[in-house]
């Protein structure tokens, strides 16, 4: 694979919004630095601790609902003999329904036993009711299940630190000679060991209402796991300083994942389209492409656009344009977006699998970003290597930028503002979650 080859990709994937990818980037960096400065700060104790609760945490937050919705797909909807790889928007559209079991052709593109037709005509019985249910069933069931992982993780991680503080009190006892003896009413001077959480601030949790564009998007699909993670973590903070600590981890991780990259985004969008001229809405992977550069050297993107169906037909034309029309330019750009999924049959030939969703009012957007490119060029006066070069750098510029930002705020800015809360809140930096259990421990504990 080329250098220009493997750079397209990488950017294209961190470029991608609905990649979990750049994600997963901005958290390992957030996740890395509060661990670092946990265990610089607060020694072995709160190192681990924060080490289990970052990176497993981050374990759960991008494995469990996978991991989960493949159980379910390996048990429920082998139940049921329902194929999983049917998009349930396909199944809720009667008209694209049909269309797509019409057009059904060669194999499923996750199987080896099924034909796409095959597959639409099992979901599609008693109106899809089945699948449709199954398909919620899925989403609410892994997303309630990983968030009940989570709270497992957290209710061990509090007992393994709990354990290793309580440890080190009686190995230091261990060492000095006892002389102080306790008559009974003493023992009121000792707290209960669970008492320090008892005073705790309560949380109460959001309502979450699933939606179709939440179901359906891997990137909202996060968001609905962020919710309940940053719910139950409040719920399960060991005393208020660790509740604000968490709302400001949160709070802040929260804002530079999903809102301060989409600013950075627009914004350089926004400079380049009026400063430099150069729109770059349109994914790297389109910039790259070789066809793309030729229709827009040719001029024939307008006429491309021209030959789609008017934005009032009916979904089955312009479904129907999409397969018959592979050479158009707006179709190519929409398979090198991925907004069309492809698939070949036994004898390697190349057709739109449409066991996939197709979005076609996001191709009818991708033809006004196609159209706005062709404009701009046209009134540049560059030649078009010239044109794609500068769109190509200020698109990777765009993309670098938006990682580059986040991820020094997060590995930065976060822990820094964590841990000066701490300073000014208890007068330390030091793990005040273990400076409570030395104070509050009891004689069960130390037994």
């Amino acid at each position: 694979m080329s250098i220009q080859a493997i750079t397209t990709k990488l950017i294209s994937t961190l470029g991608n919004k609905e990649s979990l990818i750049p994600i997963m980037i901005k958290d390992g960096v957030d996740s890395a630095s509060l661990t670092y400065k946990s265990f610089k700060e607060g020694g072995l104790v709160e190192g681990t601790d924060r080490f289990i609760d970052e990176f497993g945490t981050q374990a759960i937050w991008i494995g469990g609902i996978p991991f989960y919705k493949k159980l379910i797909d390996w048990s429920a909807y082998k139940l049921a003999k329902i194929n999983p790889a049917i998009d349930p928007r396909i199944i809720a559209d009667k008209e694209y329904a049909t269309w797509a079991s019409e057009n059904a052709k060669g194999l499923m593109s996750n199987s080896k036993t099924q034909t796409v037709k095959s597959a639409l005509t099992d979901s599609l019985k008693d109106g899809g009711k089945l699948a449709k249910n199954l398909y919620k069933g899925k989403i609410a069931v892994a997303t309630a299940l990983t968030l009940a992982t989570f709270f497992a993780l957290q209710k061990t991680k509090h007992k393994k630190t709990k354990d290793t503080v309580i440890n080190e009190i009686k190995e230091k006892n261990s060492k000095q000679p006892q002389y102080t003896t306790f008559k009974s009413g003493d023992s009121k001077v000792f707290a209960d060991m669970n008492n320090y959480t008892s005073n705790q601030p309560s949380f109460k949790g959001v309502a979450q209402k699933v939606i179709d564009g939440i179901m359906f998007n891997p990137v909202h699909n996060m968001k609905i796991i962020d919710a309940g993670i940053t719910t139950e973590r409040l719920a399960c903070s060991r005393n208020a300083t660790e509740f604000c600590e968490h709302a400001i981890k949160e709070g802040g991780f929260l804002f530079f994942i999903y809102g301060f990259g989409n600013l950075i985004e627009k914004g350089i969008n926004n400079i380049s389209a009026k400063v430099f001229k150069k729109p770059i809405e349109l994914g790297i992977d389109v910039l790259m492409d070789e066809k793309f550069a030729k229709a827009l050297s040719n001029g024939t993107i307008l006429s491309d656009i021209a030959k789609m169906p008017a934005k009032d037909k009916s979904l089955t034309e312009k479904l129907n344009f999409i397969i018959q029309n592979p050479d158009n330019i707006v179709v190519q750009a929409a398979k090198k977006s991925k907004l069309v999924s492809t698939v070949k049959d036994a004898t390697g030939k190349q057709f739109v699998d449409t066991s996939k969703y197709i979005d076609t009012k996001a191709i009818e957007a991708l033809a006004e970003n196609l159209k706005d490119i062709d404009s701009k060029f046209k009134g540049s006066g560059e030649t078009i290597k010239k044109f794609l070069g500068k769109s190509k750098g200020l698109k990777v510029t765009s993309v670098v930028a938006n990682i580059g930002i986040s991820c020094l705020f997060l590995g930065y800015l976060i822990p820094k503002t964590i841990y000066a809360f701490r300073e000014k809140k208890t007068g330390s930096t030091k793990f005040h979650v273990a400076e409570d259990i030395k104070k509050n421990n009891n004689k069960k504990d130390l037994a």
